[in-house]
């Protein structure tokens, strides 16, 4: 009978039918020892009451047939730990019964099955062997006991007052240690780095559930103990469901009374049974029985649910394609991609337009062959007679000019379409020289040639000869290819319309039709001006609408008062009387507030001043005007919330709660009904459909076998690493010591792969702190796409993720979709992501509980991180080039991973610190002195080293975590000075001599190259 089940014959059970036990039996040092030392192990009296060995010195001292008769002697009658080193323990801390579990079962099935002990459930322990023993290491929640560690084997748990278990029948008085499966440093590193990525947050030790989190909501609460003091009908209910699981997987019968007592002592070793349930009635063992009951009939009927923690498996399809192959489909594509555009001409443009899409891996080309395709597209229409000229939309200017360069070679005639406040490559001056003109009639919502520039009556800019933008408006209408950012696709261009075949979008554009107005505010809705009304004529019927006017802008505030924080709902806007046709009767009249600003060319100042004066007072009513249509389409479409106003919270300085509208621009009138051709390599087919509608995506993946992935999860948000005005200098001090580690980690992997180049994308608050490490060069998220100059780089480190906030992807939601995602927020789930081997790991990541808003999510960050380590060229990379990637980051990225692990096994430790400031020394005195930033003495330095290390002593050979290491042996002057050994990276020997008498004095020796 396994002794998780039933007493064992020499222990005794005072517990009774209620209360926590009060006291049981153990096998005791004397009668156990040597037995144990026969079977390889190295066995310690453990002090009773505790896990703490009772002799001294017992991490180093010899362990041998004589010590352990002696200690036989002394301590006969406590309990037996073994120390660890060739034993190695997989210590599992976790109190969360499922994920326990998860990890064992993971750890069984990786390594082999093995022996199991339990002292306060469901924390367990796992034992393994080594040939060559390591230190400790851990994650939060599962520790490796290694060298120089010990763990309990025998006695009384000092929490449960119950002995400890060996919960597979057999102990290590049956199995010896040469028995055990065997691991070693790399293997358990590995399992360490990828459970830590799975584990959800605050489940191992006790700590409490937080109001508000939402992955805690199902557990129980512990006291500081762990014992369970609330939710223990449920905790119960679980001990019984796993139970039943240990008997199956263990093939036991499925005896009731053996498993509800089982049941009842694991309940009552972890629960406080002092108080009494809600009824009044104790807990006793006959409830343990029916939980129990309950459960076997489940199992019986074949309904008790599976509890392996299932992590589903990435919703998408590794690339299987090779790059040759990848291309050849590319090319296919958009060359069938022009067919289609020609026919269209061709047919006299029956039917809709050609939008077409295309999401390709980084690095296929994409962008070139689109171009050679396109130049032939243009050279069939020209022979045809049909409108040739090619509309090339990019992010930015500077990537317009790049993109122009291309075509140029290419043999196109091509213009790049500048902004007027955008600097002229050339001259490095503004395109326009009246820029207030262009701003007024932004402002005044009216097209800027005609009311700054040149109008029909023949007024023109004091500056209109000879300006850099009348000029460059020359090179654009004359152009076969137009090359533009991508908010020319909303505000349009001034060539005919008639003359565009194709416009072509590289990369995705759908942010930039994202847009908010601000500016009004609920408290004041009913005290904008009225003036403009009748164009200053005033007639009775304008005194009528002005008071139509203001009654509906009263009835809005009301129910914007109403309506509170939060998105705008329909019942508030039809509880006051409001309709879309009153809405719409609203937006009229504050469209006939507005007044001829008079804005023209060649104004003098004194009358650009009034007209702008009466420009700003339009404005104010376009404001109320886009309001009332808002509203009005809401009503009009019978939802109840669409997201697209929605009500801030009361600013406590203004008392005001300030009202934002969502808006999507929708293509410029210029552009509609034009052929598209969009290129991708992240495209999210229904957010692209939303400002180029109809399109019509095809997914085109190479595999990239040489470029090595590996995911590490960990704390790199902005709060984690950004310093903001508002944080306390307590959290200052937190943020500046992760982002010193992450540059003491970019330092020491860029020393790994130098000569070659290591690219690090991160944050742009902090992508100064990465600039002047050696072989380094840094570039911020947002500012990286269809950038080119990293594609030989040996190595990728992204810090960090661009995570939008709720309120954020709520606004988006409503912009793109016309869809509320307020219901819905953000929460911890383990999504899964492909191996390189074929199978696929769970890594715990935030992800939006409304699909629509996580899509916009993926959008934004997914695709931002792909786009970075796309500038890397993974796809081109082969073995003589491979390319290294690290994601510092908690994602889920649609790749094929080589590796997953944790910041906790990979944050640079005691040895790279004092190797990145220069020497590392095994002499704690020594390393005070050498590193006084890191040690305030020698003592604070050996329990700093005993503590991160190998109990004092530096596993290092001739290359440590990846770097080759220089070393010698040293000894200082003085009597009883014994020798010790310095390690560096760069430098010679003569060199790290004059250093370290520099720092320590003259030395009485030194042998380099023996470290």
């Amino acid at each position: 009978m396994p002794k998780d089940q039933a007493p064992p014959d020499n222990q005794t059970n005072a517990r009774g039918a209620s209360g926590r036990p009060v006291g049981a039996g153990h096998p005791i040092f004397a009668d156990i020892a040597e037995q144990l030392h026969d079977n390889g192990y190295a066995p310690l009296p453990i002090r009773p009451g505790t896990k703490a060995p009772a002799p001294s010195r017992w991490s180093s001292v010899t362990i041998d047939p004589a010590q352990v008769a002696r200690w036989c002697e002394a301590y006969p009658r406590l309990g037996v730990g073994m120390r660890t080193g060739e034993l190695v323990g997989l210590d599992i801390d976790i109190l969360d019964p499922d994920q326990a579990h998860h990890v064992q079962a993971a750890a069984l099935a990786r390594f082999g099955e093995t022996l199991i002990r339990v002292g306060q459930w469901p924390k367990r322990l796992l034992l393994y062997r080594t040939a060559e023993p390591f230190a400790k290491m851990s994650v939060p929640g599962i520790e490796v006991l290694g060298a120089g560690q010990q763990l309990v084997a025998f006695g009384i748990h000092p929490r449960t007052c119950a002995p400890y278990a060996w919960v597979t029948g057999e102990t290590p008085l049956e199995v010896p240690l040469d028995d055990l499966p065997v691991v070693d440093a790399t293997a358990m590193a590995a399992f360490l780095g990828e459970m830590g990525a799975v584990q959800p947050p605050q489940l191992s030790g006790s700590k409490q559930r937080r109001s508000g989190d939402t992955l805690a909501q199902n557990r129980p609460t512990r006291d500081s103990e762990g014992r369970v003091i609330d939710g223990r009908d449920g905790w119960l209910s679980t001990i019984a469901f796993h139970a039943v699981h240990d008997a199956v997987d263990r093939n036991d019968p499925l005896q009731p009374d053996i498993l509800a007592y089982a049941v009842w002592a694991r309940f009552a070793a972890t629960a406080d049974l002092d108080r009494s349930r809600d009824n009044g009635r104790p807990y006793t063992l006959q409830d343990a029985a029916r939980k129990v009951t309950d459960k076997l009939r489940l199992f019986d009927e074949r309904r008790l649910p599976d509890r392996e923690a299932q992590v589903s498996p990435p919703n998408h399809t590794p690339a299987t394609d090779s790059v040759e192959a990848a291309r050849l489909k590319l090319d296919a594509a958009i060359a069938d991609a022009c067919d289609r555009i020609l026919n269209w001409h061709e047919s006299e443009k029956t039917g809709p337009a050609p939008r077409i899409g295309l999401r390709a891996t980084v690095g296929l080309g994409k962008t070139a062959v689109s171009r050679r395709h396109v130049l032939a597209l243009q050279r069939g229409l020209r022979e045809k007679c049909l409108p040739d000229r090619v509309i090339v939309f990019t992010p930015s200017h500077a990537l317009a000019e790049e993109a122009a360069a291309d075509w140029q070679v290419d043999g196109a005639k091509v213009a790049v379409l500048r902004g007027y406040e955008r600097a002229h490559p050339v001259h490095q001056t503004p395109m326009c020289s009246d820029l207030p003109a262009v701003r007024a009639a932004v402002a005044a919502k009216l097209r800027i040639h005609e009311t700054a520039c040149q109008d029909k009556h023949g007024n023109t800019c004091p500056y209109f000869q000879g300006c850099l933008k009348q000029e460059n408006r020359k090179e654009v209408a004359g152009a076969e290819v137009v090359v533009a950012p991508y908010d020319v696709l909303f505000t349009g261009l001034g060539i005919p319309p008639d003359t565009i075949a194709l416009i072509l979008v590289d990369e995705a554009c759908w942010a930039r039709a994202v847009g908010q107005t601000k500016g009004l505010h609920v408290e004041t809705l009913d005290s904008e001006p009225l003036s403009g009304l009748g164009g200053g004529m005033f007639r009775a019927a304008d005194a009528g609408r002005m008071a139509d006017l203001q009654a509906l802008r009263v009835l809005l505030r009301d129910a914007l008062v109403a309506n509170g924080p939060g998105p705008v709902h329909g019942h508030v806007l039809r509880a006051v009387g409001l309709d879309a046709e009153a809405c719409r009767n609203a937006a009229d009249l504050e469209q006939r507030r507005c007044q001829d600003p008079g804005l023209r060319p060649g104004l003098s100042p004194q009358d650009r001043k009034r007209a702008t004066a009466v420009a700003h007072g339009n404005a104010r009513s376009a404001l109320n005007q886009e309001l009332w249509s808002v509203l009005a389409v809401l009503l009009e479409a019978g939802v109840e919330c669409d997201g697209r106003v929605r009500v801030g919270a009361r600013d406590p300085g203004t008392g005001q709660s300030a009202i934002v509208i969502n808006k999507l621009a929708a293509l410029h009138p210029n552009l509609v009904g034009k052929p598209i051709l969009h290129l991708d390599a992240t495209m999210v087919p229904r957010i692209a459909g939303t400002v180029l509608p109809g399109i019509r995506v095809t997914q085109i993946d190479a595999a990239a076998p040489h470029m090595h992935i590996t995911l590490v999860a960990g704390q790199f948000g902005k709060s984690a690493l950004c310093n903001g005005p508002r944080a306390s200098p307590v959290e200052r001090a937190r943020r500046e010591r992760n982002l010193s580690a992450c540059v003491d980690h970019v330092c020491w992997h860029a020393a790994r792969v130098i000569p070659g180049r290591t690219l690090v994308v991160t944050y742009k608050a902090i992508e100064a702190a990465f600039g002047g490490i050696p072989g380094v060069e840094v570039a911020h998220f947002n500012g990286v796409a269809g950038l080119d100059g990293w594609r030989n780089v040996a190595q990728i480190i992204v810090i960090g993720r661009p995570l939008p906030c709720d309120t954020d992807l709520n606004d988006l939601a409503a912009a793109l979709f016309g869809h509320d995602a307020s219901a819905d927020r953000y929460a911890k789930d383990a999504v899964g992501v492909w191996m390189r081997n074929g199978s696929h790991r769970g890594v715990q990541v935030l992800r939006h509980g409304d699909p629509l808003a996580e899509d916009i999510r993926a959008a934004i960050c997914d695709a931002e991180l792909i786009q970075a380590i796309g500038r890397g060229r993974g796809v081109n990379r082969t073995a003589d080039n491979p390319l290294e990637v690290q994601v510092l980051a908690d994602v889920a990225l649609p790749l094929v991973h080589d590796r997953i692990t944790t910041w906790d096994m990979e944050a640079p430790d005691l040895m790279q610190r004092m190797l990145l400031e220069g020497i590392a020394t095994d002499s704690p005195g020594d390393a005070a002195v050498l590193h006084p930033g890191m040690f305030s003495s020698a003592n604070q330095a050996k329990l700093a080293l005993q503590r991160s290390l190998f109990k004092g002593q530096i596993p290092i050979r001739d290359t440590y975590k990846g770097l080759t290491l220089k070393s010698a042996r040293y000894r200082r002057a003085g009597r009883g000075r014994g020798w010790q050994t310095a390690w560096w990276i760069d430098g010679n020997a003569d060199e790290v001599r004059a250093t370290l008498e520099s720092k320590l004095g003259a030395l009485a020796g030194w042998k380099p190259g023996d470290g």
